[in-house]
């Protein structure tokens, strides 16, 4: 019979007392080892289901040590032949004594125990397939053990040996750097581990998420804001643990100073990531999620992790305020995000030169890039493209609906019916964009009596600013490209947002047209997309409006 080779293991040699138990620390092939114990004590649970105590005896000799071999007061853990990394100890430890659970562990054992289970019911004599079984464990499985000296990076040889096959996750290779630097400097790793990482391997930090067209974990996602904040370098996803690397070398902090820096740092990603959808910070947060850009997050993490005393909180919206105004400026007219890596970075370093003074910091760095890449644009290119660009037909649907929601949400005040939340990604998936006058107006909408160009103009403008606004999933559908009085009729009757009733069915403030809801033309068309560009205006200031702000009222939005 042929063996099976289960690969390489790294082991490194641990210090301990001639009167202990001699160990060695896996450098590489931990869930090898772990997997394999488990497929062991699964077998032995089948071999003393069968009462073949020989098996029983020889599949112990696999899974625990010698008792006369080790303090076993002292130390009771010794008597399994591998000790897991801490996030699984308690498990394991539950695992192998018999009690179950219902973690991953003891759902291998379970998938284990029946795959054997049913394999040796298969058999006319299982006691013999048993002993199979048994046999090939002792005497087929091959290991090829790298056992490293003294003088050995244990470090490298982990990493070269994981850039060929499947790769472990940057985090994985982080985790490993900071256990082993801290070990080297003679610190308490199992104390580090409960006290600040130990909730990195957790599901909610291990799960998948999107970043552009790269899928990672959200830990790595999360290192990767962190070290571009604290290292201001631009680097890809794939360089996350050489760049980290590099840092830790230059850095003068403890290994203690680094763990709680990534666990101080991981709370404000969280309370970003979960913050409420209502106020200035909600609103943008929003809008950075519908908009798909997490560029801005090294940034956010520098002003949310600067204490109360140093930037006050009115002072981080009012930078807030202005990144809002940079990104959604920018959508409108269309402009690349290509070079915002390099954007958000520059205000990271800007502002850590003041940063009682952020705010000011990211407001003038802003005002001043310069090119069709990096540009905030003015309150004047601001206002031609929500008046007059074809915003429905440029823009992907959800920034347009983001646009709407901003407009919607300033147009409430104080007396207005909250009746249905203005943002918020679940009302959002209920709120659809609809043409007022319908992109087939043909049907119903005729041209024109002066006009020379038979609706040519009017294909373009149907697609602007002041022809849209926001209905439910089911309303929408329902008008169709129905005549105007019978579309007015039915917003009236099912409509409650102010952007319809305030600005469609009613006259917009100033407007001067006496007869405004009579009829839904090109004209009207027009002073409402300049109405609602003005709105615009004031909820994403440019930087002279946002720097004359008195910092105490830098969350109002009107």
């Amino acid at each position: 019979m042929a063996p099976h080779f289960l690969g390489a293991l790294v082991f490194d040699e641990t210090p301990y007392l001639s009167s202990n138990l001699e160990t060695r620390q896996v450098i590489d092939g931990q869930q090898r080892l772990t997997t394999l114990q488990l497929f062991l004590f699964a077998a032995r649970i089948s071999a003393t289901a069968l009462d073949h105590e020989r098996s029983v005896r020889l599949l112990s000799k696999f899974l625990e040590n010698d008792e006369d071999l080790f303090d076993r007061d002292g130390h009771p853990d010794h008597l399994y032949k591998i000790w897991p990394t801490n996030a699984d100890r308690e498990e394991f430890r539950t695992v192998m004594t018999g009690h179950g659970g219902t973690g991953r562990l003891a759902q291998a054992v379970a998938y284990f125990q029946q795959e054997i289970s049913s394999w040796l019911a298969e058999a006319t004599d299982p006691e013999e397939r048993l002993g199979a079984l048994v046999q090939t464990m002792r005497e087929h499985l091959r290991l090829v053990i790298i056992d490293l000296e003294k003088h050995d990076d244990a470090q490298v040889v982990f990493e070269t040996l994981n850039s060929r096959g499947t790769p472990l996750e940057k985090a994985d290779l982080i985790k490993n750097l900071l256990f082993r630097t801290a070990e080297h400097a003679g610190a308490d790793v199992d104390r580090l581990y409960t006290t600040y990482w130990f909730p990195f391997d957790q599901d909610e930090w291990r799960t998948e998420q999107r970043t552009g067209r790269i899928t990672r974990s959200r830990l790595d996602v999360f290192l990767t804001h962190w070290l571009i904040m604290r290292s201001r370098r631009d680097f890809t996803s794939s360089a996350l643990f050489k760049e980290f690397e590099r840092w830790l070398a230059a850095s003068s902090a403890s290994t203690e100073d680094v763990f709680a820096e990534l666990a101080r740092y991981a709370d404000i990603y969280e309370r970003i990531d979960h913050h409420p959808t209502d106020g200035v910070e909600g609103r943008f947060l929003y809008r950075m999620k519908v908009m798909d850009t997490s560029t801005p997050m090294p940034l956010l993490l520098f002003l949310y992790g600067l204490e109360e005393g140093v930037l006050s909180s009115e002072r981080r919206l009012r930078a807030i305020r202005a990144v809002d105004s940079y990104l959604m400026r920018r959508t409108i007219l269309n402009l690349t995000n290509r070079d915002y890596n390099h954007v958000f970075r520059e205000l990271v370093t800007a502002a850590a030169r003041q940063p009682e003074y952020a705010d000011e910091a990211v407001i003038k760095t802003l005002s001043s890039m310069q090119g069709p890449h990096r540009q905030w644009p003015t309150d004047a290119e601001f206002r031609t493209a929500l008046e007059q660009a074809p915003l429905y037909s440029r823009l992907y649907r959800s920034r347009v609906r983001i646009l709407l929601e901003a407009l919607e949400d300033a147009l409430r005040t104080d007396h207005t019916e909250q009746l249905v939340p203005p943002v918020g990604e679940q009302v959002s998936a209920k709120l659809t964009i609809e043409h007022v006058m319908p992109q087939s107006w043909r049907d119903n909408w005729p041209v024109l009596e002066d006009d020379l160009q038979e609706g040519a103009e009017r294909d373009e403008l149907v697609h602007t600013l002041g022809n849209l606004t926001l209905l439910t999933g089911r309303l929408n559908p329902a008008l169709g490209n129905m005549a105007w009085e019978s579309k007015k009729q039915l917003l009236g009757e099912h409509s409650l947002l102010r952007l319809t009733h305030g600005t469609l069915l009613n006259s917009p403030e100033d407007s001067g047209i006496t007869d405004w809801a009579a009829h839904w033309d090109e004209h009207r068309i027009r002073v409402r997309g300049s109405y609602l560009a003005s709105i615009a205006l004031r909820i994403w200031l440019f930087a002279d409006g946002l720097l004359s702000l008195p910092v105490d009222s830098a969350s109002a939005v009107n």
